[in-house]
């Protein structure tokens, strides 16, 4: 097979291939939600505090399965479930990764802010904790980059 047609194949099939089922082939402990689709089940509104992209908005919904997790809410209605979840002293976390990894912790008093923490490629590695694949940060003093308080 010529190196063009290969190529060309190449370029036809990842891009199919990244997304079966609205999971991602390529995003550990979370899903992409297409904007026509937003989680039905909202248990927490937040506002943000500190760095997060513009238009995003952030909720703890229930996914499909009727679990808790975070949504990073795009502007245009689409967004992040963040579905890794482990609970620990300090609360529960939520977490995704794909070259960054992003952390939620909620704190088990749930009227206090939620922290989310953004680690950098190279500035994390992937562990097995209690049972459990996930993202911790190499610099354990690392600060969170936002706040999220619950809307009353």
């Amino acid at each position: 097979m010529k190196p063009i047609m290969m190529i060309s194949i190449f370029m036809m099939i990842v891009p199919c291939s990244l997304m079966v089922n609205g999971q991602s082939w390529l995003l550990d402990g979370g899903s992409f939600v297409k904007k026509r689709k937003p989680p039905k089940t909202i248990l927490v509104r937040y506002d943000a505090e500190g760095t997060v992209p513009d238009g995003a908005t952030y909720m703890m919904v229930l996914n499909k399965k009727g679990e808790e997790c975070m949504f990073e809410r795009e502007a245009d209605g689409g967004g992040t479930l963040f579905e890794l979840h482990w609970k620990d002293e300090k609360g529960d976390h939520f977490a995704a990764w794909f070259l960054h990894a992003y952390e939620f912790i909620v704190p088990l008093d749930r009227t206090k802010p939620v922290e989310k923490y953004v680690y950098l490629v190279d500035t994390y590695t992937e562990k097995y904790v209690d049972g459990v694949k996930r993202p911790v940060p190499n610099d354990p003093d690392v600060e969170p980059v936002a706040k999220l308080i619950p809307q009353k």
